[in-house]
């Protein structure tokens, strides 16, 4: 993209290439490949994506994680006071990997890797494919607005579907325009990937599992009930229990995880700057869970959730008391000795989402018992002895999203893609933990100029086609 400077585009590590030309191999695609989660993963200099700032883009936004001080990281995202010069930069990492995975298919349809069998080409291109969709899918969620608030006919970013260079000038897409490259992607990667496990990468049931997550913002109730239906049901991938459920987010490559990233060691690592430090209280202790969202998960206290949420401990925190305010779903991978929250694999997609993806649409559908079914092997997951929901509400469906999906970066898009407001607080009575907002922030809806990232100022003035978002 143009906004990316020469120096961005030549930093490369060592498990990726720069240009389809150095593709030449099945060796050379599969280091292609490694690069390219390399790149959606992040490093210590490289964390706008999924090393720490999209996960908490999506829950400091909302109203159940806020920073914890002024000046944090996640300062900027909570406290949503900043203008087009300053603005949170998601825009040139996912392009990047976008980028990455044309270039991956760019050398196979050129026929380049000849050493490689059709099922192996398949996979490369399939992987590459659910990954250019992933990009698209997390750039147009961040800088266009929900397709349920005008059908996708507002502007949403760019779509590349070629290797593309700093010369390159795309114009911005519709929203609605936008999806439907990525469902064509997802669809086309389905039918290229292999159906076994794969960890650390995208296979036929993490293209489907998010699938089922883009039908279900583009609000596309059928399809998104069909597709997690699909994972739910044929999978090889199973709920944890509630006896698995604390210790499983240390463990890597289990039962529930579809899609993760990993952490292989301090070669590959976000370092200080991962959502596992920021989240922890050893480390930046960055942003916490408010006191509205702790005081509703604590109303029932044999909910095994709580066993990730954990009490201040050190000596000048500010006065939480008793309340849970740290999260711990990222506590350090139990095969990485000494355990560290810096080594974690980050759960992209998991199959309680789909669960609650089934019972969301189905919901939308008019189809209560199978809401109440899909929604129910969350709810007595959680709490055997819950009272069992049988025609539940968007509401009910909602708030179970909150408690189970809390950290995972979903809270901020739920609310308005369902045409929701987001209430931090509205006075000082339920000010709680809050830190001071601005009035707008306070309250807001998907109007909100601010509520949508702008297009980066750098990608404003090297791209003469590319349109400002209001507001900026």
């Amino acid at each position: 993209m143009g906004a990316c400077s020469d120096s961005f585009l030549e930093r490369f590590p060592s498990t990726s290439l720069p240009t389809p030309l150095a593709i030449n191999s099945y060796k050379d695609a599969i280091t292609a490949l490694n690069g390219m989660y390399y790149g959606v993963r992040g490093t210590s200099s490289n964390y706008q994506y999924y090393g720490a700032t999209m996960w908490l883009y999506g829950d400091v936004r909302g109203d159940d994680m806020q920073a914890q001080k002024m000046g944090n990281r996640s300062s900027l995202c909570y406290e949503m006071r900043y203008t087009l010069s300053n603005a949170p930069n998601m825009w040139n990492i996912p392009y990047d990997c976008i980028r990455r995975a044309n270039n991956i298919i760019a050398a196979i349809e050129a026929g380049k890797v000849e050493d490689a069998t059709a099922a192996q080409l398949d996979d490369l291109v399939g992987q590459a494919l659910a990954v250019r969709a992933l990009c698209h899918f997390d750039l147009v969620r961040l800088h266009g607005k929900p397709f349920t608030a005008d059908n996708g006919a507002s502007l949403g970013v760019a779509i590349v579907l070629e290797p593309s260079d700093a010369a390159s000038v795309p114009a911005r897409k519709t929203v609605a325009e936008v999806y439907a490259q990525v469902i064509s992607d997802l669809n086309e990667a389905a039918s290229k990937l292999s159906k076994a496990k794969n960890l650390g990468c995208m296979n036929y049931w993490a293209a489907k599992a998010l699938l089922a997550r883009v039908y279900l913002y583009k609000g596309d109730n059928a399809n998104a009930l069909s597709a997690a239906q699909e994972v739910i049901s044929q999978s090889p991938y199973v709920l944890w229990t509630r006896a698995e459920y604390v210790n499983a987010w240390s463990k890597s490559g289990n039962s529930e995880m579809i899609f993760e990233l990993i952490t292989k060691a301090t070669d590959s690592w976000v370092d200080r700057e991962s959502v596992g430090y920021l989240l922890s209280e050893s480390g930046y202790a960055d942003y916490v869970m408010t006191k509205k969202f702790a005081n509703f998960m604590q109303e029932d206290p044999n909910d095994v959730r709580l066993g990730v949420m954990l009490r201040a401990q050190t000596i000048g925190q500010p006065a939480y008391g008793n309340t849970l305010v740290y999260l711990n779903k990222f506590p350090g991978r139990d095969d990485y000795t000494p355990r560290d929250v810096r080594v974690n694999n980050a759960p992209v997609l998991r199959l309680s989402e789909m669960y609650l993806i089934a019972a969301e649409a189905a919901v939308k559908l008019n189809q209560p018992s199978v809401a109440a079914s899909n929604l129910n092997a969350i709810i007595l997951r959680a709490n055997p002895n819950a009272t069992p929901e049988t025609a539940p509400t968007l509401d009910r469906v909602l708030d179970e999203r909150r408690k189970e999906l809390v950290g995972e970066g979903h809270r901020f898009f739920d609310l308005l893609r369902n045409g929701k407001r987001v209430v931090r607080y509205t006075s000082d009575l339920d000010q709680g933990f809050h830190l001071p907002l601005d009035n707008d922030s306070q309250s807001f809806d998907v109007n909100y100029f601010r509520a949508i990232l702008p297009i980066p100022d750098t990608e404003m003035k090297a791209n003469p086609n590319m349109v400002q978002n209001p507001g900026y």
